[in-house]
């Protein structure tokens, strides 16, 4: 190969990898080629226990039995003009509460980790998919700076 040519294919590389594939002023942050392939795929979460409090930080899947109960903390920077927002609270499988609770409670420094809890009841068999977005408060035109989504297989109770 001519040395033009390897030249070539090296700078559509490197363009393919380091040069965003889409974004736009206002809108989500740019995809670039690199991001994707080093992308952390979803978590297995296994069985979700009863009671038990889950702590995401990308998407997750899981399964879970009817009439459990159980919790999703989501990570956010207080004063940053950014909360966590449920865009899937009515699933036939699984029920996500309106109402969400935040930890620490009060007036928190700015900068400082708050955790945004919401208590999920799966109550129903099914396969549920629960949209979590982290939006902006002030400017609500904006598209969500991150999303997590929380695939879950409500199974039925193991009979006795």
């Amino acid at each position: 190969m001519s040395t033009v040519i390897k030249l070539a294919v090296l700078v559509l590389v490197f363009a393919g990898t380091f040069i965003p594939m889409q974004g736009c002023k206002n809108g989500p942050p740019p995809v670039m080629l690199a991001r994707v392939l080093l992308k952390n795929r979803d978590q297995d979460l296994g069985a979700i226990a009863q009671g038990s409090s889950l702590k995401l930080d990308k998407s997750a899947e899981g399964t879970a039995t009817v009439g459990e109960d159980f919790k999703v903390s989501l990570t956010s920077k207080s004063g940053d003009g950014h909360a966590w927002q449920c865009r899937t609270l009515n699933d036939p499988s699984l029920l996500v509460d309106a109402a969400f609770e935040t930890q620490p409670q009060g007036t928190v420094a700015k900068g400082k980790e708050i955790q945004t809890i919401y208590q999920l009841h799966a109550r129903a068999v099914g396969k549920a998919k629960i949209e979590f977005a982290l939006v902006n408060t002030i400017d609500k035109n904006n598209a969500p700076s991150q999303t997590i989504k929380l695939e879950v297989e409500v199974k039925a109770a193991a009979s006795k």
